[in-house]
């Protein structure tokens, strides 16, 4: 009953909304600085809003499949923790397996009647310190990447920098996307397959239709979990 009351006391969701707060302001000021940079390099803003409204229904699809785990997070940890944390971090299965490895490091299992106020307080930490690394890496390196970027284009034919740098993210891209088909189900494979046969059709046929373009990739992805749903 005491954790249950503190997982959901006002005090945490007090300051879980400070982390919310924080990150609302950073993407003001992220937004703000893109309307900048694109107007230096003479961008319209109609594709800054293009660019944004393909973004946000490109989000659409990804974003369902956290709400399961969002789910066993409120029970586990509760609402304020649980919303705090999927709105800074994202990426759901990642935290439900810390709050796992955290709370066994004192022999609890976050799903039985033994995790107690302090399991809580080591998922907590467990969660806190698994982020810290990548933000080491990109409070270090992101600063010096333009830098390293512009060398590169000095020393080696632009062109095939661009390339290079296509073919790095299609590799990551892939690389994801291997590990949801090698051993998975067929429903895996199905939608796999869907979603890169609509996006293909979308892109050659209708490549004319800059409005559609800006929703393909969303399109691809509700059609391959709808479909393949539908197939399995």
């Amino acid at each position: 009953m005491e954790l249950k009351m503190v997982m959901n006391s006002s005090g945490l969701w007090i300051a879980s909304s400070i982390m919310i707060l924080v990150i609302l302001v950073q993407s003001i000021l992220f937004l703000r600085e893109a309307f900048k940079t694109a107007e230096k390099l003479n961008m319209p803003r109609e594709r800054c809003y293009a660019g944004m409204r393909s973004a946000m229904i490109t989000s659409i699809g990804p974003a369902f499949a956290p709400v399961i785990i969002l789910l066993a997070l409120i029970a586990v940890l509760g609402a304020p923790t649980a919303w705090m944390r999927l709105s800074d971090i994202g990426a759901a299965r990642t935290e439900l397996a810390m709050v796992t490895l955290s709370s066994k490091v004192i022999g609890v299992d976050p799903q039985s009647a033994a995790f107690n106020l302090k399991a809580f307080a080591y998922s907590l930490w467990g969660m806190a310190l698994n982020n810290l690394g990548w933000m080491l890496v990109a409070l270090l390196f992101t600063p010096k990447m333009t830098g390293m970027v512009s060398k590169l284009n000095q020393k080696y034919d632009p062109k095939w920098m661009k390339y290079l740098m296509a073919g790095a993210t299609v590799g990551l891209f892939a690389f994801l996307l291997s590990g949801q088909l090698i051993g998975a189900k067929s429903a895996n494979w199905y939608a796999a397959v869907i979603s890169a046969a609509v996006m293909f059709g979308i892109s050659k046929i209708f490549k004319n239709q800059q409005k559609l373009q800006e929703l393909s990739l969303g399109i691809a992805m509700l059609a391959g979990m709808m479909l393949a749903t539908a197939i399995s």
